[in-house]
C-alpha cells in the first residue's frame, strides 16, 4: 500500500483536498476559495446531514418555509482560521445584542465534530458506487471492487487497509485496485449499463472476492496471533491463581459467588483479548473500465 493510504487524511493539504471533492459530488458551492480556506453553500440534503437541528427542518417541512442556504466556512490550518476569522469579524456589523451570534470560521481536523460528519456522510454516500471510465460509446469491461479494512484484533490492535476487485468478465482477481485506477475520470452510471454484457454474475464476483480475502487474511504471518494468545494464558492464569489463592478462606457460599466473579472477569478477558481477524467492508463498487489494446482486463 501507499502511504497515502495507510494513512489517509493525515495532512491539512490531504483534508482540504477531500473536502473539495466531497463537497463538489454533493452538488454544493464553492463560494469562495483561499489558501487552506473554503466556503462552501450546502443542498438541503448535506445541511440535513452534517447540521445537526433537526427541529428546525420540522419545523420549515411542516410551515413550508423557504430558507436561505447554510453556508460552511472552513479552515484547514491554524494560520488560515486565525486569518478568516480576523477578517469576517472586520467584514461583520456591530451587532445590536451582545449576544447576537457572529460568523464563524470552524478549524478542519481530526477531533472535529463537524469534519466526523463530513466523513460519516462520505461514507454512508459511498458504500454502494456504480462508474464508468469514458464516454458511452467506448467499450468497457465491467469490474466488481470491494474496499475495506482488515482488523488484526486482541489486546494490542492494527489494521490494514486493502482494495480487492474481480473482473466481471473473467474472473480475474486484482489486489490493490483503487491505487491502479486512482488516477482515472469516472462518472455514474446505472448499473444495468454495465452488466449488461458481464460474462459472470455479481454472485459469482463476490464468491470469488470472499475467497481472495479469505485467502488473504490466511496468508498473513501468525506470530502476532500466537504472542497474543501468549499473553491471554498468562493473564488467565495469574486471575485463575489469585482466585485460587481466596478460596480457602471463605464459606461455602461466598466461595461459590468468588468462583462465579472469576468465571465472569475470565470471560470478559477473552473477549477483550482473543486474537480474531475481522473482515470489514466499507464500500462495493461497480466499476466500468475501458478496453485496452492489450487486453480487456489489463490495468
Amino acid at each position: 500500500m501507499s502511504p497515502e493510504t495507510q494513512a489517509p487524511l493525515r495532512t491539512p493539504e490531504q483534508r482540504l483536498s477531500f473536502c473539495d471533492r466531497y463537497f463538489t459530488s454533493v452538488g454544493a458551492r464553492t463560494l469562495l476559495a483561499r489558501p487552506m480556506y473554503r466556503e462552501y453553500e450546502l443542498p438541503a440534503d448535506v445541511d440535513k446531514e452534517l447540521i445537526e437541528r433537526p427541529f428546525y427542518w420540522m419545523w420549515v417541512e411542516a410551515t413550508h418555509q423557504s430558507v436561505e442556504p447554510t453556508v460552511l466556512r472552513l479552515a484547514f490550518d491554524a494560520e488560515s482560521h486565525a486569518r478568516e476569522e480576523a477578517r469576517l469579524n472586520a467584514e461583520q456589523p456591530a451587532a445590536p445584542f451582545s449576544w447576537s451570534v457572529k460568523r464563524r470560521v470552524e478549524l478542519v481536523d481530526f477531533g472535529s465534530p463537524l469534519f466526523d460528519r463530513i466523513l460519516l456522510s462520505a461514507a454512508q454516500r459511498g458504500r454502494i458506487a456504480c462508474v464508468r471510465e469514458g464516454d458511452a460509446e467506448r467499450e468497457i469491461v465491467p469490474w466488481m471492487m470491494v474496499n475495506g479494512v482488515f482488523a488484526y484484533t486482541a489486546d494490542l490492535n492494527r489494521e490494514e487497509w486493502f482494495s480487492y476487485a474481480v473482473c466481471l468478465d473473467n474472473l480475474q482477481i486484482v489486489d490493490r485496485f483503487y491505487e491502479r485506477i486512482q488516477h482515472r475520470d469516472f462518472s455514474g452510471v446505472p448499473a444495468p449499463d454495465l452488466l449488461r454484457q458481464s460474462r459472470h454474475t455479481v454472485h459469482e464476483a463476490w464468491r470469488h472476492l470472499q475467497r481472495a480475502l479469505a485467502d488473504h487474511a490466511a496468508a498473513q504471518d501468525d506470530a502476532w496471533a500466537q504472542e497474543a494468545m501468549a499473553r491471554l494464558k498468562g493473564d488467565l492464569a495469574q486471575l485463575s491463581a489469585y482466585y485460587e489463592s481466596l478460596l480457602d478462606e471463605l464459606t461455602d457460599e461466598e466461595r461459590s459467588l468468588a468462583l462465579q466473579e472469576r468465571d465472569r472477569k475470565q470471560a470478559a478477558l477473552i473477549e477483550k483479548s482473543a486474537p480474531r481477524i475481522e473482515c470489514r467492508v466499507h464500500q462495493v463498487a461497480l466499476v466500468g473500465l475501458c478496453v485496452q489494446r492489450a487486453g480487456p482486463s489489463r490495468l
